[in-house]
């Protein structure tokens, strides 16, 4: 439900705040006064094309706000989490910034918005209704999701079924498609594959296995150099005919200590440290000697590991930028390979298998059409019952059927149809001539759709627009009874309409200092009786219009209480 709306700065607007209730909020005052004007803020703000020339004359930027009370809060929480933005418990808050440098700015819950989002979240929360623009009802593509709003739980399992088998249909002709190749080039394909397998399983290539040979390489390659420095450590450390090494040197200074230590503890435990120090080191002198002594240059080797290392990069540059790349690559081509000689007989795998779900889609799918062609009877006589009332009896309302190619809900093709005169010929809303007309179908519709529509508000421009008198009071009574379920916020110049309001809002605009601004009063009792008789009377407002407008409220109130009853 829609709680607060504010408006700053928005064409005429300059400061606006309006608190709505439940029920049937409408909203009059003379024309050109601005009604209209604040569903466009609305329009924008949830969404609609924004720009500068909608910014009050001499400002920067306009801003519009609503404060939601979701009542479908599930669908609408959904939304927040799968989109990232915070949740509140218990309300909503949407904001749009309209500025002159084309920065606008949407916000939900406080958070930066899309309003691709923003128009997204809107479809839960409100659904305006401007006298051409009955987006939900002269879309034709909504027009089945309309009538599967009726279906039962049968239909809606049904519908589930089909979108399942519709998924795995297209899964199948895309493969297909993917497998759509000549002859000729499916010989070329299977020569490069076997070729690129091939040069790769010939490598014999091993994880690991290049660091390894660079390692061997560094070390061949810098050969003369560690046999020399490796051949004069050793030397330095075991000493040799001519000198007395580095470890034996320390061998005597461990004997120094031994024979010192019974002179002092404190030299006991330097003598254990010296002792560690030079048993590792002559661990380490017998490892450089073996080390040494087992070094041997091949020339033969080098250039083998230089050929070896040449290929490994060539195939990476071709194949994968290291070993485990390619090996995958490898694999991957095989599969492909596999898949390329066994084409023939997998395509007509999939054909069958996607000729056996075809059929079961169309079996489910004509059930299907069964029952939405049961509901579509029931729906036409309903409608053609409600614009009976609104003083269209002879107009015949038809749920138009034609089979089609599959879709993820099915083989039919649903259009709604209505001749408005006896005789015409049955045409589609969208070419319905009188706005009047107009009107009266898309609230018979919204009528019968009150107990099923998810929508919480319904915003109706001038719904009244070519309606009077009798036809004019039963408009009246449809929309009071729509707003038992539902929050309606209706703009009208009919004072039938008006008086069956639960909130009531005048909009008047007013020039002061060549400035000319839009006001929003909510009238009290009084104040209705005086905008009824204006609104009946016209310029002039007498005691006549007053005792008129008495009259029309204390029978909106019968009718209401009958209603509520």
């Amino acid at each position: 439900m829609l709680v607060e709306f504010r408006v700053k700065n928005f064409i005429l607007i300059d400061r606006l705040e309006l608190e709505f209730g439940r029920g049937l909020n409408v909203l009059t005052g003379e024309t050109g006064a601005g009604k209209s004007m604040i569903i466009g803020a609305l329009e924008v703000l949830l969404g609609a094309r924004a720009t500068s020339d909608l910014i009050r004359r001499g400002q920067d930027r306009a801003i519009i706000e609503a404060v939601f009370e979701p009542d479908n809060m599930g669908e609408v929480n959904n939304f927040l989490k799968e989109s990232g933005f915070e949740i509140e418990p218990s309300y909503l808050i949407i904001s749009r910034e309209i500025n002159r440098n084309g920065r606008n700015r949407n916000r939900i819950n406080g958070q930066l918005a899309t309003a691709g989002m923003v128009k997204k979240l809107g479809g839960f929360l409100i659904d305006i209704h401007g006298q051409h623009e009955h987006q939900s009802l002269l879309d034709r593509k909504l027009h089945i999701d309309i009538l599967d709003g009726f279906i039962d739980q049968k239909g809606i399992e049904l519908k589930r079924n089909i979108n399942k088998l519709y998924n795995k249909i297209k899964d199948i002709d895309t493969r297909l498609k993917d497998m759509k190749i000549d002859d000729a080039e499916k010989a070329r394909e299977i020569d490069l594959l076997e070729f690129q397998i091939n040069e790769i399983e010939e490598a014999g290539l091993k994880k690991n296995e290049i660091e390894e040979l660079y390692n061997e390489y560094r070390v061949l390659n810098n050969m003369e150099e560690i046999f020399t420095k490796t051949g004069t450590i050793y030397n330095e450390l075991s000493g040799d005919e001519y000198n007395t090494g580095l470890l034996d040197r320390l061998g005597n200074y461990m004997k120094d200590l031994e024979s010192l230590e019974k002179f002092d503890n404190d030299l006991k435990n330097i003598l254990e440290s010296f002792r560690d120090v030079f048993y590792q080191l002559e661990d380490v002198t017998f490892r450089i000697r073996d080390y040494h002594e087992n070094l041997e240059f091949n020339q033969n080797r080098l250039d083998t590991i230089e050929e070896r290392i040449d290929l490994i990069n060539h195939l990476q540059r071709k194949y994968g930028e290291t070993v485990e790349e390619i090996l995958d690559y490898k694999d991957r081509m095989k599969n492909k390979l596999d898949t390329l000689k066994k084409q023939d007989k997998l395509i007509e795998k999939l054909k069958h298998e996607k000729e056996e779900l075809k059929q079961k889609y169309y079996k489910i799918s004509r059930e299907l059409s069964k029952i939405r062609k049961k509901q579509a009877n029931n729906i036409q006589k309903k409608i053609e019952s409600e614009l009976s009332d609104l003083a269209m009896k002879d107009a015949i309302f038809k749920v138009s059927f034609e089979e089609c190619e599959p879709r993820k809900n099915g083989i039919d093709d649903i259009e709604f149809l209505i001749a408005t005169n006896p005789g015409s010929e049955l045409k589609p809303l969208s070419r319905i001539a009188s706005g009047g007309e107009l009107s009266r179908i898309m609230l018979a519709l919204k009528t019968i759709m009150a107990d099923i529509d998810q929508v919480y508000t319904l915003v109706f421009d001038e719904v009244d627009s070519g309606v009077g008198g009798k036809t004019a009071q039963m408009m009246a009574e449809k929309l009071a009874r729509i707003s038992k379920n539902r929050q309606v916020l209706c703009i009208t110049h009919l004072p039938q309409i008006a008086s069956m309001a639960d909130n009531h809002y005048f909009i008047t605009k007013e020039v002061i200092d060549n400035n000319t601004f839009t006001r929003v009063l909510q009238l009290d009792y009084e104040g209705r009786r005086k905008e009824l008789a204006r609104m009946l009377g016209g310029v002039e407002t007498t005691e006549t219009t007053i005792k008129h407008a008495d009259e029309m409220l204390n029978m909106a109130r019968q009718k209401k209480d009958k209603l509520s009853g």
